[in-house]
């Protein structure tokens, strides 16, 4: 609902007072023989080998300070084997003129271009083209005229222009999109915001300039409807949406309702356009044109490790199946079951009930069973736990979440060591060797605790961002047989390079402090979610961290292609403020979607190991 976009006043200032200048003109010297290019009328045919077309075998400046050669060749399109006409030519000048005006020197000029043909041919040409740059613009006064509801001195702070700095044509368009915003944030979607030209001095180089504001009339969301829904109940989805009926317009509320929605996860398309006109003046209804997906996910991952070079061993494979229904009858709620195999064994259960009393706050509970076996010896770890815990959303993007837990905790048992044997680098888990290996008195105990997270989620999309961050603080203190603190942080950073290129920078720390911390309270290093190359929780430690890069190219809306270096480490169990060496692990994967669900296959190799030697991890996921 905003207004459409102005010219800059610059540029329609410059067709008045500047007769800009042809940046081709007919070539002469050798090439003065061509046929000039001519534009057919709609009754002729276009004789396309009737055009004559240059190989642009150099392209050189004069004059320039403000961009440099390889800029310039940029803005012009130049490319050594390419073949341009003459209009091809004219709109690379063109294109570099506009620039030098966007960037506020109103008054460049680029002369004809110097014509020197090539030893190859009449056809081969070299262009020495020059600039005048001119006087670049800096502002003069500004002025507002029509507003009303804001003042002056708080919409040229939203402006964010300042006397004596220099013009940008980019610049102001970003300032007339905040002044915009910030009328829209307060129920004025209509306002109008046109430049208009008060002085030009190119004497001084500086210009005077004004915005005249039409402010609109406030404007009410009458009705909030939501169409496509077979599955979801109406009342399930209007509760997720901040933006109410007879709330004044406010364009926060709307962008935080389309997140909202698409990050439910319960449609697989949303409309963007949320807004419809209204059935009388100064409303608008807000209308959610949804497609609903399938919310129940199967999914498998299963990992594959090679026989270790030096050791009579198999090859290893690791495993994982979860099931979880995240709309259960249409309701919102929340059913997951998870199972993991490996040195690692584990089992979950889980179920969340939203929107308790009326409010977004969401209750959960949880029993799960932990088993962990050495790497080194035959001791095992395991515990079970149950707990319960509460979150709600606020402020658009956060959560915060508080979890009482009970544990039951077993570890120690005779160790078996590995006699004579040395690991591979690549394998050697984090503990202290050095001492001998006797006899470890298994002990018991329980352990309460409480939790406490806050997350900040503007991703645009969870299941594929393109942008977006989500950053997550957690902490955790215990007390009854096990006196534990623990810590975690954990940051993700999304970003587009170019059009359908994604880079994903993940960065994990956490920690744990206590005196004889159970082997299952520590924290896991290796395989699929966090250092690929390495076997699946190989590295242990009180304390870990580890970074992951993925340099995506994307393929549809859940499909992807993607190279990853994922980088990591964990403290010695002896001595739990000294890292172990850095471990990387590189490699590529892809993700693809279908009807029946997502497969995901990464391919991941340990720094020093062979291209055949790469763990191999698959994630097969159903829908229902």
């Amino acid at each position: 609902m905003r207004s459409n976009r102005l010219l800059i006043l610059i540029s329609v200032l410059l067709l008045s007072l500047v007769s800009m200048p042809e940046t081709v003109h007919a070539f002469s010297g050798t090439a003065q023989d061509a046929t000039s290019e001519k534009t057919p009328t709609d009754n002729e045919t276009k004789d396309i080998s009737a055009i004559p077309l240059y190989n642009i075998t150099q392209l050189n400046f004069e004059g320039n300070k403000h961009f440099n050669q390889k800029r310039l060749r940029d803005l012009f399109g130049w490319e050594v084997k390419r073949a341009y006409s003459q209009h091809e030519i004219r709109e690379g000048f063109e294109r570099i003129l506009a620039a030098y005006q966007n960037e506020g020197f109103v008054f460049a000029l680029v002369s004809p271009p110097v014509v020197s043909p090539a030893s190859t041919g009449n056809t081969h040409i070299s262009l020495n083209a020059k600039i005048r740059e001119g006087k670049r613009l800096r502002i003069g006064n500004l002025s507002l005229i029509g507003n009303k509801l804001f003042s002056q001195s708080k919409i040229l702070r939203e402006l964010g222009l300042r006397k004596g700095q220099f013009f940008s044509q980019t610049a102001l368009e970003h300032g007339i999109e905040r002044i915009q915003l910030l009328y829209s944030e307060h129920g004025y979607p209509k306002v109008e915001i046109e430049p208009t030209i008060t002085n030009l001095l190119p004497s001084t180089g500086s210009i005077n300039f004004g915005l005249q504001i039409r402010e609109g009339e406030k404007v009410k969301i009458n009705k909030i409807k939501v169409s496509g829904l077979q599955k979801t109940k109406t009342d399930v989805v209007l509760r997720e949406i901040p933006v109410k009926a007879n709330d004044y317009f406010d364009q926060r509320k709307i962008d935080q309702s389309y997140h909202r929605l698409r990050n439910l996860g319960y449609f697989h398309h949303i409309q963007p356009n949320l807004l419809e006109a209204g059935t009388t003046e100064g409303t608008i209804n807000l209308h959610a044109k949804v497609a609903e997906a399938r919310t129940g996910r199967l999914i498998g991952v299963l990992g594959y490790a090679p026989p270790v070079e030096g050791l009579d061993s198999v090859p290893q494979l690791t495993g994982v199946v979860e099931v979880r229904e995240t709309n259960l009858l249409g309701t919102g709620r929340d059913v997951n079951f998870y199972w993991k195999s490996g040195l690692l064994k584990a089992l979950r259960v889980g179920y969340k009930e939203p929107w308790i009393l009326g409010k977004p706050i969401t209750l959960g509970v949880m029993y799960s069973q932990l088993k962990q076996r050495s790497p080194i010896n035959e001791s095992e770890s395991e515990e079970r736990a149950a707990n319960i815990s509460g979150n709600t959303k606020f402020g658009g993007f956060y959560e915060s979440e508080v979890t009482l837990g009970y544990k039951r905790i077993r570890f120690g048992g005779i160790t078996s060591p590995l006699s004579g044997t040395t690991l591979p680098d690549t394998l050697s888990p984090t503990i202290n060797t050095s001492q001998d290996n006797m006899p470890a008195p298994i002990e018991r105990g329980t352990k309460y605790s409480v939790t406490l997270r806050l997350t900040r989620d503007s991703r645009d999309y969870f299941l594929s961002p393109t942008h977006g961050r989500r950053d997550s603080v957690a902490v955790e203190l215990s007390r009854s047989d096990f006196k534990l603190r623990k810590v975690w942080l954990d940051l993700q950073q999304y970003f587009q390079t170019w059009e359908n290129q994604i880079i994903a920078i993940e960065l994990h720390g956490a920690a744990a402090w206590g005196i004889n911390i159970p082997p299952t309270e520590l924290f896991y290093l290796g395989g699929a979610t966090t250092l690929r190359g390495y076997d699946e929780d190989w590295f242990s430690g009180p304390r870990r961290a580890h970074a992951n890069l993925e340099y995506r190219f994307l393929m549809g809306r859940n499909s992807q292609i993607f190279t990853f270096v994922d980088l990591g480490s964990v403290t010695f169990i002896d001595r739990p403020s000294v890292f172990d060496k850095l471990r990387i692990g590189y490699g590529f994967g892809t993700r693809l979607e279908s009807k029946g669900g997502i497969i995901q296959l990464d391919y991941g190799l340990a720094a020093g190991d062979s291209a055949l030697r790469g763990k191999i991890h698959v994630k097969l996921g159903a829908s229902f």
